[in-house]
């Protein structure tokens, strides 16, 4: 089926006092529930009806947060028809826009990582990409609290900081459903004859066939197909057009829908001879591709992640910058809790030049020096 937008905000009434995953008391959905709301406009869009509300409650059933970060891979605990394909980091490096962009055009939505202050370091907030424009990507943006999808809100005019898009976004989540709504098929469809194309491996997140070339939003999507099928060329310049940027091609699946896909994507594959059709034989039922199995899923991580701060006068900042507000000067032996994902938290700890998202022995988050901090 096609993406459907679903806008939901972290600040809604409903929900906003919450508290998010197994977080410590003031974590609230409202005040850190971004990437939780991302993911459920994405779930929603997808035709799996969700708010963070209760998408927070099934997360946490199937052991998806450490402490309130969310284990985005357990997303497909709960909807095994989403899986997450790819997590890219790019803090020091530009975003692998290409992939995005393909992302986009198979009608997977993607969420991203932006900084949500000009004030110095990283102020990480997340948000849902879902199509392009221009230079620019449209997104869903979970922190104002502005009910509907009528206005467009676009990324680099509000989180750029004055970079460009590939510099605009740190993180990048890219989820798969597998699942497409199939169309009736015609019970007297065209005869599938001439020359054929084939969608090529590496498009692994699919190729979206359209009523249109219009790639500016989903409205016109008739169905994604996975890299390897084969496409019914309809038109007699067809061929020409095959493996050529910029160009689109009309199509045919074998179960007769029928649009435009973009050329580039795909491969020539040799014609077809017709084989007479007798009427006293039913058809054989059309092809099904097997579901996409889902990532395995590691075993589950502990709770929290703890670091003990290694001498006096250790500061924790706002952000991850010295130049940024001091929020608590510690101890030495003050144990501090890790706020983000433990996985990637771990490989820090002790590094000179990186820094740790935790949560100060006072109750206040902010960042410090990893290189300043062990393992408990």
């Amino acid at each position: 089926m096609a993406f459907k937008l679903v806008y939901l905000s972290q600040q809604d009434p409903q929900w906003k006092n919450d508290l998010l995953g197994f977080g410590d008391p003031g974590d609230t959905l409202g005040m850190y529930g971004c990437a939780l709301t991302s993911v459920a406009m994405l779930v929603s869009g997808h035709g799996y009806s969700e708010t963070p509300k209760t998408l927070n409650e099934k997360l946490k059933g199937a052991n998806g947060f450490v402490s309130s970060a969310i284990r985005w891979d357990v997303v497909n605990k709960v909807h095994p028809q989403i899986t997450l394909r790819e997590q890219v980091s790019c803090e020091n490096t530009d975003a692998p826009l290409a992939k995005i962009n393909a992302a986009l055009d198979a009608g997977q939505p993607v969420v991203v990582r932006v900084d949500s202050s000009p004030a110095p370091g990283l102020q990480w907030h997340y948000v849902l990409v879902y199509a392009r424009k221009g230079n620019d990507y449209l997104i869903l943006d979970p922190y104002p609290y502005q009910p509907g999808t009528a206005k467009e809100d676009l990324l680099m005019a509000r989180y750029s900081r004055g970079n460009p898009l590939e510099r605009s976004i740190q993180q990048i989540l890219f989820y798969h459903c597998s699942t497409q709504a199939q169309p009736m098929p015609d019970p007297n469809p065209s005869p599938e004859t001439g020359l054929r194309a084939r969608v090529r491996a590496d498009v692994t997140l699919g190729l979206n066939i359209r009523s249109s070339t219009d790639t500016s939003s989903l409205a016109n999507l008739v169905v994604n197909v996975p890299a390897g099928t084969e496409l019914t060329l309809t038109e007699s310049n067809g061929e020409s057009k095959i493996g050529v940027n910029g160009q689109w091609v009309r199509v045919r699946t074998a179960q007769g829908q029928e649009g435009f896909a973009a050329a580039w994507y795909l491969e020539k594959v040799g014609g077809v001879t017709p084989v007479p059709v007798d009427p006293t034989i039913p058809p054989a039922p059309a092809p099904v591709d097997p579901p996409i199995p889902p990532a395995p899923v590691p075993p589950p991580e502990p709770i929290k992640v703890q670091v003990v701060v290694k001498a006096n006068g250790t500061k924790v900042y706002s952000t991850a910058s010295t130049s940024a507000s001091v929020v608590k000067t510690e101890n030495a032996n003050a144990r501090l809790t890790v706020v983000e994902p433990a996985e990637g938290a771990k490989a820090k700890i002790g590094v000179k030049g990186k820094w740790l998202n935790v949560k100060a022995t006072n109750g206040s988050r902010g960042f410090v020096n990893a290189e300043k901090v062990r393992l408990k």
